[in-house]
Formats: C-alpha cells, sequence, structure tokens
C-alpha cells in the first residue's frame, strides 16, 4: 500500500500526460490521501516527538517547506512548533497553493502560515533566509534531486538545517494465505521501481541515496532516522471504518492508475501476463476484503515501507 507523500513541481524535462508524479499532484488526491495519513498517525502518537525533536524546532524560526503542495507538511511543522515560527510554504501548482491557503484559513493557521508560488530548482526565497529548510516527499518526483538541494541550501542560514523526508527501498507484503502472490507483489513493485528510473529518470525510493546527495551539496553533520510504517488490517488501535476508507481510496486509485502503470513495470522487466495477474490479483483480494468486515479484521496480510528523515547541516 502506497504512503506516497507527493508535491506538486515542476522538473526540466516535460512531465509525461500520464506520468504517474502528475497523477498524484492532483489537489483531491493530495487532500484525500494526506487525510487518511493522518488519521494512521493518530495511532502512533510518539511520532509527533520524534519528528519535533529531530528537525529542531524552536520558537522564532523561519522554516521554508519546498514542494509544499496542499500544505499538509507544512501545517504540521506549525503545529509542532506551537505556532510560535513563521511557516512558508512554496509550490509550482497554483492549484496546490490555493487550497493550502483555504485549507490552512479553515484551521486557524493562517497567522503563522503562509504560501508562495515557486520552482524547487530556483526557489523565490534569498540567500541564508531560512533557520530550516524542509521537503517532504518532493525530491523522489524530480529529475534532479541534488540540484534542488543546493537550492534548498542556498536559501538556508548558516548554521541552518536541511531536512528531507523520502521512502527508501524497504518494502514489504506478505499475505501468509497466499505466498504466490506476495511473492508476485514484490517482483511487481522492482520492475515498477527500474521503470519508472528508465522512463523518467526518477528514483521514486531515493531514502538510502539523501546522505550522498546532501554531502555532494555541500552539507554537514548529517543525521537520520528511519519510520518504519506498518500496515495490517487487524490492528485494534485503528478503527474498521478508517480501515476500509484508507482500502477504498487506494482502490480506486489503483484503478484508475493500473492500465497507465503498466508501462513502468513491463519497461522494468517483468512480462504483461505478469502484469495482468498482479492487476486482477490485487483488485479481487481488496474488494474481497471490503465485502466481509470479519475477513478483513483477521486478515494477517502485513505491508510496510520506510521513510528516511535526513538532516545536513549549511556550514557556518
Amino acid at each position: 500500500m502506497s504512503t506516497a507523500k507527493t508535491a506538486g513541481v515542476r522538473t526540466r524535462r516535460r512531465e509525461r500526460k500520464d506520468s504517474i508524479s502528475k497523477s498524484a499532484f492532483r489537489v483531491k488526491y493530495l487532500r484525500r490521501s494526506r487525510e487518511l495519513w493522518n488519521r494512521y498517525l493518530r495511532s502512533k502518537p510518539w511520532l509527533d516527538q520524534l519528528y519535533k525533536s529531530f528537525l529542531g524546532i524552536t520558537p522564532g524560526q523561519k522554516v521554508i517547506d519546498v514542494g509544499c503542495g496542499t500544505g499538509d507538511f507544512t501545517r504540521y511543522v506549525a503545529r509542532l512548533s506551537d505556532g510560535r515560527s513563521k511557516i512558508l510554504g512554496v509550490d509550482s501548482n497554483p492549484k496546490s497553493i490555493k487550497a493550502g491557503i483555504a485549507d490552512t484559513e479553515r484551521v486557524g493557521l493562517s497567522q503563522v502560515v503562509s504560501f508562495k508560488l515557486g520552482d524547487a530548482y530556483k526557489i523565490p526565497i534569498d540567500d541564508d533566509y531560512a533557520d530550516l529548510t524542509c521537503c517532504r516527499s518532493l525530491l523522489m518526483h524530480l529529475d534532479d534531486p541534488l540540484k534542488a538541494v543546493r537550492e534548498m541550501a542556498r536559501i538556508t542560514k548558516p548554521g541552518g538545517h536541511v531536512v528531507a523526508v523520502e521512502q527508501g527501498k524497504m518494502g514489504i507484503y506478505y499475505d501468509p494465505n497466499d505466498k504466490r502472490f506476495s511473492r508476485l507483489s514484490d517482483q511487481v513493485w522492482e520492475a515498477q521501481l527500474r521503470g519508472i528510473r528508465k522512463l523518467e529518470g526518477k528514483e521514486f525510493r531515493i531514502g538510502e541515496k539523501l546522505p550522498g546527495i546532501f554531502q555532494e551539496a555541500g552539507l554537514v553533520d548529517m543525521k537520520a532516522e528511519i519510520l518504519n510504517n506498518v500496515y495490517l488490517a487487524s490492528d485494534p488501535r485503528r478503527s474498521l471504518n478508517d480501515v476500509k476508507e484508507e482500502l477504498r481510496f487506494y482502490l480506486t486509485y489503483f484503478k484508475e492508475r493500473m492500465e497507465k502503470d503498466r508501462k513502468y513495470v513491463v519497461a522494468g522487466g517483468l512480462s504483461n501476463a505478469k502484469v495482468s495477474m498482479y492487476n486482477s490479483g490485487y483488485v479481487s483480494k481488496i474488494e474481497g476484503l471490503l465485502a466481509d468486515d470479519q475477513k478483513l479484521r483477521q486478515d494477517p496480510t502485513i505491508s510496510a515501507d520506510a521513510l528516511y528523515i535526513v538532516s545536513g547541516m549549511k556550514k557556518a
């Protein structure tokens, strides 16, 4: 199950009309996926302390969230600061900026959170401005993540920090009642990553590469944490309604994208026959779980992925 957290940003090469990135940039998708993600996080309250400590949030800071999308992470950072820092979200999609402003007004954070239209490769902020410059699920969608990190470093004060939150290569899907489909799922996922890299020049699992990219961008004193996101429908910390809503959302998105995404998997080395087998198997499994609450709550299938949080300091 994808927890991909996406943000709209221009890239140097023209985005394909049916690109997986372009599809994920849509305001409707961003809002709904973030809502479901935040419900999931409520079952893991300790993560707030991890983020607050790692980001080094203190009163009075100037924070820039690059590729902010509709501003979910921007507002999250504002809440971590208890509303005592100034947070600016920058994104290249005017629709996302408009949605971010509206959502921020609705939750009463307009005094501390603002938005600005801008490109990740040319951020419209002065040199040495921010105490903290961050991004979440941005670099995975770029064909030149190093350029974006250098730009983030440019707008950060000497002694300030650049932080990226991105998914890594760890991906687990295991259904003990269907080991064959579990193996096929792994094959499809790896092939899709290879295909995206081949067709669009993007590293969708860039987490492990972040320290090297940060170092090449001139940042020092790197530190990192990994958040393991584990999904288990039987987990009593999550309500049945939340689990079902999440499954419905991702099933709808999967059906919408599955034929469009076939090209990535095939380009990554898997046959059309195996892609069709996986697509029909996934749809059948999820529809079956949604049709039977008891079966869903007893389903032993586990899926997990890893989010890397990496920080680097700009030399003083």
